[in-house]
């Protein structure tokens, strides 16, 4: 009996906090999607980046800005399927327990993205990072949904919202997608590390808040 009051618990948490209102975020002229209230968002030259706790999992969204000097160029859809490709590879590779699942080519509109899992073991369970990567309107667009995997039915339903909120402009078509000439080289030698920069930043925002979450529960 106790634990079937549990679970219908833990079901009338999830629900509720499923009906809950999210409100629609704009990245920029291109780009939108709906995060829940109380969402955070840092902002430096070139970069972006959101944060947001849900009921069961937080999501993180990071806008990167094209650098002359470090992005390549993407003129074709065999390049930006490169660029793909060396992404995932980078963010697998900045985890020493890394394992990469359900990849997979999908469409936002006309543009192309990849959908793809990082599954990392925390010590504690097994975590699980579902990410969707798009590169458009001269920026690399990274867009996570995270939970622990012992939540992975309860989250289910918030993390098929965040990621069905995603919308790009009408305007935008597969030509912008590839890179632009004209894009500005940043005026020192920072070197983008962008896999591991998403794994470190991601880890420490998703404890974070787990914790922060802990103490007012």
């Amino acid at each position: 009996m106790k634990k079937l009051i549990l679970v219908l618990f833990i079901v009338s948490l999830g629900l509720s906090a499923f009906a809950q209102n999210w409100d629609k975020v704009e990245i920029d002229s291109a780009v939108s999607i709906k995060l829940p209230k109380g969402f955070k968002k840092t902002e430096k030259t070139g970069e972006e980046s959101f944060s947001a706790q849900t009921s069961f999992g937080t999501i993180l969204i990071f806008k990167a800005d094209d650098d002359a000097k470090v992005t390549p160029d993407i003129e074709k859809d065999k390049h930006l399927n490169t660029f793909y490709d060396k992404y995932i590879t980078r963010v697998k590779n900045s985890s020493k327990d890394g394992k990469i699942t359900h990849e997979k080519d999908s469409v936002l509109g006309e543009l192309k993205v990849k959908d793809f899992t990082l599954e990392i073991d925390s010590g504690s369970g097994t975590q699980l990072r579902k990410f969707r990567l798009l590169h458009a309107n001269n920026a690399t667009y990274t867009f996570e949904f995270l939970f622990q995997e012992i939540h992975k039915e309860y989250a289910a339903e918030e993390c098929n919202q965040f990621f069905n909120s995603i919308s790009v402009n009408d305007t935008l078509h597969r030509s912008d997608q590839f890179t632009d000439e004209s894009i500005p080289a940043t005026s020192n030698n920072r070197i983008y590390i962008v896999g591991a920069g998403i794994i470190l930043v991601g880890l420490l925002l998703f404890f974070v808040l787990r914790n922060k979450k802990k103490k007012t529960t």
